[in-house]
């Protein structure tokens, strides 16, 4: 037993002493690294990076090597036949059964490779319309799937020199069109501070109801509904709402008062001139005069005295009337 000590801690001095003596190899490799990038006129940190590449590439030289045909698929039943392992592993310790199929639809030459434990493996060999014909159909819609999507990008270009950037395509007219719909309602909804506030496309006159006003409408572009414009236009619109040159503002109250204000005098002019047209109907029905009934023609060339007194009376009443209303006009002109 204390033999068994003794070897392991002299195997523990022995690793902290190889690891001290590492230590110091790794710092005179930096040494002679810095003394050569003095030597060459080189910056250190770039040649300390061209070391490091140069190892990995030592290292993984062989994974980043194109390989061929063969190599490929040796590579390839390797891995499978590893995971294959792993699953019999389980099986073992779990006690859990599988089996999986590998099938590679780009080689036509490819069977295709079953793994996983016994009982899986015998569960797809004897079960209805698996084994090699089930395989030979998982590959036809393998590739029946590959023809509809763009094909996976092979082994040896996981590490392009070159990257390819596809150019961006232009947006339809409908996104442009409903991209516009919601900027301006939102934009008049945030100004306006009404929640349902409505956007007056035809007419930007009647914006007033929200007490705001729509700025920066192009002059070439006529008063429409987005659905009605090109999508030239729309994309224009767009344009200048996103740089801010097409945006609400709140009318100033002064503005909205004096409009209300021109709106109540109109409505009192219009209803006094109604008052003065029933005033005038009122004076000229009111004195009780009624119309003369048809008569003969000896009695219409010989008028009673009566009759020419009733209507001498009710002419100066009317124009009575008629110079007070002219007055009364003039008046409210005048105020």
């Amino acid at each position: 037993m204390d033999a068994l000590d003794t070897k392991g801690k002299e195997k523990a001095t022995d690793d902290a002493l190889f690891t001290e003596r590492l230590e110091m190899l790794f710092e005179q490799c930096l040494g002679n690294l810095r003394s050569f990038a003095d030597r060459e006129g080189r910056p250190f940190e770039e040649v300390r990076r061209r070391m490091a590449e140069l190892h990995c590439k030592f290292l993984f030289g062989g994974i980043l090597s194109q390989p061929s045909v063969d190599d490929h698929r040796e590579r390839v039943r390797s891995v499978l036949e590893k995971v294959s392992r792993e699953f019999e592993s389980l099986e073992t310790l779990a006690g859990v059964q599988s089996f999986f199929l590998v099938v590679n639809p780009h080689d036509s030459d490819d069977q295709g490779f079953l793994g996983g434990t016994v009982a899986g493996r015998e569960f797809w060999r004897g079960h209805r319309g698996c084994g090699a014909p089930g395989a030979e159909a998982f590959k036809a819609q393998c590739m029946r799937i590959t023809t509809q999507r763009p094909t996976a990008v092979p082994v040896q270009a996981i590490l392009p020199t070159v990257q390819n950037t596809a150019p961006r395509k232009a947006p339809p007219a409908r996104e442009i069109k409903n991209e516009l719909y919601a900027g301006i309602r939102h934009a008049l909804r945030t100004v306006s501070g009404v929640r349902k506030a409505e956007m007056k496309w035809t007419n930007h006159a009647k914006l007033v109801v929200y007490k705001v006003r729509i700025n920066g409408w192009p002059d070439n572009i006529p008063v429409q509904n987005p659905s009605v414009l090109s999508s030239t236009q729309n994309k224009l619109l767009l344009e200048l709402l996103r740089e801010g040159k097409l945006y609400f503002s709140r009318l100033e109250d002064g503005s909205a008062s004096e409009t209300n204000a021109k709106d109540e005098v109109s409505s009192e002019r219009e209803g006094e001139d109604a008052i003065f047209e029933d005033w005038l109907s009122e004076g000229t029905e009111g004195a009780g005069y009624e119309a003369p009934a048809p008569q003969d023609d000896s009695t219409r060339s010989s008028p009673a005295p009566s009759m020419l007194h009733a209507d001498e009376s009710q002419g100066m009443s009317q124009a009575d009337n008629a110079e007070t209303i002219s007055t009364l006009k003039r008046k409210r002109v005048e105020d």
